[in-house]
């Protein structure tokens, strides 16, 4: 829609051009309309109305009525001199081809003004949404940070890491808000979501372990929401990942993968370390995450690749 405005002039043009270019549409439309009398018929002369219609979506409706009556003029000259018996005839012609030019002159300046004001609504409405999104992002920073000072100042060092986990969540939402910003559709590219997420949660995450984190992401757009919703399952994997997979300070890796496949999208995340036992307790996280694979309709299974390592693969049907 905003495309379609930014084709056309703006307001206001000169007098002369507005004329001038009205007057140049309105003469190649007769022109092709004599070109096609024979076929066209004596009242061929309908074949002007696009000129009015251009004319006053073009400029305004003044010039929209500077078309008709100039094609009305052409007509009557192209007409005159009429045969006696055929005047009444002509001249009901002509009044009914005034009428409606005079009418699309009328309606198409309206659908020009409709046109701006959807437009500015549309702006305002981005803006709005910016501004919201930006409010959001600034909460949860917020939030997040509150989480971590309260966090420092635990004794015990599960509560500390129970802070950290939930920093860790809120952050990963207030992401998904910062990455909003500027997208008309509120949308968001999860390719370079999910890679600032990933190179957040290893810096917090790996402290002086070597422990390396790749992600390999296609630039899918996907809804906030949904972002937001395999954003968090991303942080769940990974945090997991690096909770148990690495006791006892080892090293290892952590590799992440989102693609499309068929008509969805696949999510893997796969470590090198001690392997995930199926008989072991579901902990909070693995419990959040499958909440979250199931509210977006997909499936999560977890299997041992091989020797060593842990890789859980969630598939997500398209919305």
């Amino acid at each position: 829609m905003e495309g379609l405005l930014l084709v056309l002039p703006k307001r206001p043009q000169p007098l002369w051009l507005r004329y001038g270019v009205s007057t140049v549409i309105v003469g190649v439309l007769f022109l092709l309309r004599l070109g096609l009398e024979e076929r066209a018929g004596t009242y061929g002369f309908f074949l002007l109305l696009p000129g009015v219609f251009l004319a006053a979506v073009l400029f305004d409706r003044s010039t929209g009525f500077y078309a008709t009556a100039l094609s009305v003029l052409l007509v009557a000259l192209a007409l005159a001199p009429p045969l006696p018996e055929a005047a009444d005839r002509h001249l009901v012609a002509l009044a009914l081809y005034t009428l409606v030019a005079a009418g699309i002159a009328v309606s198409s300046e309206a659908l020009r003004k409709a046109l701006e004001r959807a437009v500015a609504a549309e702006r305002s409405k981005a803006v709005l949404l910016q501004e919201m999104s930006h409010r959001m992002r600034n909460n949860l920073t917020i939030l997040a940070s509150l989480l971590r000072l309260q966090g420092r100042a635990q004794a015990d060092p599960g509560v500390r890491e129970a802070f950290r986990t939930a920093e860790a969540r809120v952050r990963a939402v207030a992401e998904t808000h910062r990455h909003l910003d500027g997208s008309l559709a509120g949308e968001v590219n999860l390719g370079e979501y999910l890679a600032e997420l990933v190179d957040r949660l290893g810096e917090t995450l790996r402290g002086v372990r070597p422990i390396a984190v790749r992600l390999d992401a296609d630039p899918v757009q996907l809804p906030g929401e949904q972002a937001a919703q395999i954003g968090l399952i991303v942080n769940e994997l990974i945090t997991n990942a690096f909770k148990y997979a690495f006791p006892d300070d080892r090293g290892g890796s952590v590799a992440a993968s989102f693609r499309r496949e068929g008509g969805g999208y696949r999510l893997v995340v796969a470590d090198d370390g001690v392997g995930c036992p199926q008989d072991a307790r579901e902990g909070l996280g693995l419990r959040i995450t499958r909440l979250l694979v199931q509210q977006l309709g997909g499936t999560l299974q977890r299997d041992a690749p091989g020797a060593a390592g842990c890789r859980v693969t969630v598939v997500i049907p398209a919305r």
